[in-house]
């Protein structure tokens, strides 16, 4: 069937609203017989993320004579990663295309060679075709091409100058029309707030982004807009939100196999899951999702998942490789110098060691995105200690702790509340160094349950946290909770957004809580299992009377967490002959489980190799006391 002019009409303002899934639908049905048809149905591909699919039919138009086709079959190539084959097509056709079309060939070409690590090349060939779109004066076309120079920008740290470059883009673009071009600035403007650390405003910006989304199916944007909220959720300590929003952008990513995403994603889940102790998981979803083994932000992650498996030599190889790269991002370079420095520290190479580390402060110095290097500099805690005892690098190491708001730093963001929460083995609040008394034991409960999982409904804090209680009781209990917090601890520990049938709960925007069990999980995920058993100094919570399922299976899972990075400790110490080491573990072990019968048995064993006759004589009663 071939199209006539009112059919094709329709289908152009079909895309134009951003349609895709009608204008697909239509010409899977119908298929094109012209080059323009093809073309259509290549691009609504592309744009709503089914960038395989959309790569036939866009050769097909090429083929076919379409100019168009041409250029935008190139930026499918580019999209896929296939760099190299896209900067050579766009070398080729480039030089005979004119007006709008050539511009838009330099902007993919830039893109492409950005992309693939000539940063300086790309980004100055996007400048040109920038400065063409403006020669032609249309704006919808000079804002698309303004926000692709301000993700360049993002990528080598001018970020202040990305963010001026975002709000223009989104000032020059329709509301009424094409919803993709300014979703995607929108979602960009929304990235550098984060990486600056402003979250209220990040927080605004995604929601007029989701009022965009509405107005499109395409698939790609919202990946795009979910990379941004998961990096939100990150940043801010909503770990449940945060694994939420990669699982969502991973479904997404498998099916438009977009390169740039699937590399993101790939690494973030690596990163998350490696955090989380669990270090197989995340080599495999590296692996499995990663579109390449062998990008550099690939083998940047890889290098800091070995660093956390306490692989210090292999992890300064993948660390240093990734480095040597011209196509690794300046976000993703201060991160590598960060975790090199940590492991050349666990080599033994000290003097080495504080010489990446002062790298890495120089660009956090300068830095308008330092705010996405918090979370490591929490986790390297150590690494940081040994800069701020080290006369040249502490007046710096300092001021970046400061701007960061970092535990460590002298200096509390002015009108902050700060609160130091002890949970394992005890239950109480710090404010300022002093002991904050609470009356009701379900304050603690409460404060960290929503330090922990923001934004919940009052039903939901009840069915979670005092499940014994009739619904008249809970209430009553609930209120009596939040009424304690706010005297003790001030109003504006406490905030309710939403509808007022229905707030959901969470902390104040300026309330900074340092809580001992993310700071335990933060060391078990980074395999320092010396900074894990000095913080675990009891049970979660232990005493508490409420029936709480929700603090029961914080409990167990922090008891299994430990016990199973111990024994895993002990089984290495045995097997490397290192038994005065392993029997030491062993006893750590029975501090946190003493009933356990195989490890009871192993002290024993070991002890028979190397412990005095009295110490064995003891291990030996223990356990026989414990066997039935």
């Amino acid at each position: 069937m071939t199209l006539d002019v009112e059919q094709f009409s329709d289908l152009q303002a079909y895309f134009d609203a951003g349609r895709y899934d009608a204008v697909i639908a239509y010409l899977t049905d119908f298929p094109p017989t012209t080059p323009e048809g093809w073309r259509m149905l290549g691009m609504a591909y592309m744009v709503s993320g089914q960038v395989q699919q959309a790569e036939l039919p866009l050769m097909r138009a090429a083929e076919l004579g379409d100019d168009e086709a041409r250029v935008e079959y190139g930026n499918v190539l580019r999209l896929q990663g296939r760099f190299a084959e896209a900067i050579r097509h766009f070398e080729r056709i480039t030089p005979s295309l004119g007006g709008e079309l050539a511009l838009r060939a330099q902007r993919w070409w830039g893109t492409a060679e950005f992309q693939a690590g000539q940063m300086v090349e790309g980004l100055e060939r996007c400048e040109q075709a920038w400065r063409g779109y403006m020669a032609l004066g249309d704006d919808e076309r000079i804002g698309r091409i303004t926000q692709t120079v301000a993700q360049m920008l993002v990528q080598t740290g001018e970020v202040t100058r990305a963010q001026h470059l975002y709000q223009e883009a989104i000032r020059l673009l329709p509301k009424d029309r094409n919803p993709v071009a300014r979703l995607s600035a929108l979602t960009g403007l929304a990235n550098v707030q984060v990486l600056t650390g402003d979250f209220r405003g990040a927080r605004s910006t995604i929601a007029q982004a989701h009022e965009v989304l509405t107005q499109t199916n395409a698939m790609r944007p919202r990946a795009y807009l979910l990379a941004v909220e998961a990096d939100l959720h990150r940043l801010t300590g909503d770990h449940a939100a945060h694994l939420q929003a990669l699982e969502e952008l991973r479904t997404i990513v498998e099916t438009t196999r977009d390169f740039e995403l699937l590399t993101w994603t790939a690494t973030r889940m690596a990163d998350l899951y490696s955090r989380q102790g669990q270090h197989a998981r995340a080599l495999e979803v590296l692996l499995d999702l990663a579109p390449d083994a062998t990008h550099p932000a690939v083998t940047m992650t890889r290098g800091v998942l070995l660093r956390r498996r306490q692989h210090h030599a292999q992890a300064a190889e993948h660390l240093t490789r990734a480095l040597e790269s011209q196509t690794l991002g300046e976000g993703q370079r201060v991160r590598a110098l960060l975790h090199l420095a940590e492991a050349q520290s666990g080599l033994g190479q000290a003097d080495e060691s504080l010489r990446t580390f002062r790298e890495a402060l120089t660009a956090l110095i300068a830095a308008r995105d330092r705010m996405l290097y918090r979370p490591d500099l929490h986790e390297l805690a150590n690494l940081v200690q040994r800069a701020l005892l080290d006369p040249d690098l502490a007046p710096d190491t300092q001021l970046v702790l400061e701007k960061l708001n970092v535990p460590g730093s002298e200096t509390p963001v002015s009108g902050a509340l700060h609160l130091r929460v002890h949970t394992l083995g005890r239950s109480e609040i710090e404010r300022g160094g002093e002991t904050i008394n609470m009356s009701l034991e379900g304050g603690v409960l409460t404060l960290v349950y929503l330090a922990l999982n923001p934004g919940r409904t009052r039903r939901e804090l009840e069915a979670t946290l005092y499940p014994d209680r009739d619904p008249k009781t809970a209430g009553d209990y609930f209120r009596a909770v939040f009424r304690e917090l706010r005297v003790r601890l001030g109003a504006e520990v406490l905030t309710m957004e939403g509808s007022a049938k229905q707030p959901r709960y969470s902390l104040g925007p300026d309330v900074h809580v340092h809580l001992d069990v993310t700071e335990l999980r933060a060391a078990l995920a980074a395999g320092d299992l010396a900074q894990a058993l000095a913080l675990y100094r009891g049970p979660f919570l232990p005493g508490l009377r409420m029936e709480s399922e929700w603090a029961d299976e914080v409990r167990e899972e922090l008891r299994l967490l430990l016990t199973m990075e111990v024994r895993t400790r002990v089984a290495q110490a045995r097997e490397e002959g290192d038994l005065r080491r392993a029997l030491l573990l062993t006893n750590e072990f029975l501090r946190i489980d003493a009933y356990d019968l195989p490890m009871l048995e192993a002290r024993v064993e070991i002890a028979r190799e190397v412990a005095p006759p009295q110490e064995l004589a003891r291990y030996v009663v223990e356990l026989h006391r414990m066997k039935p």
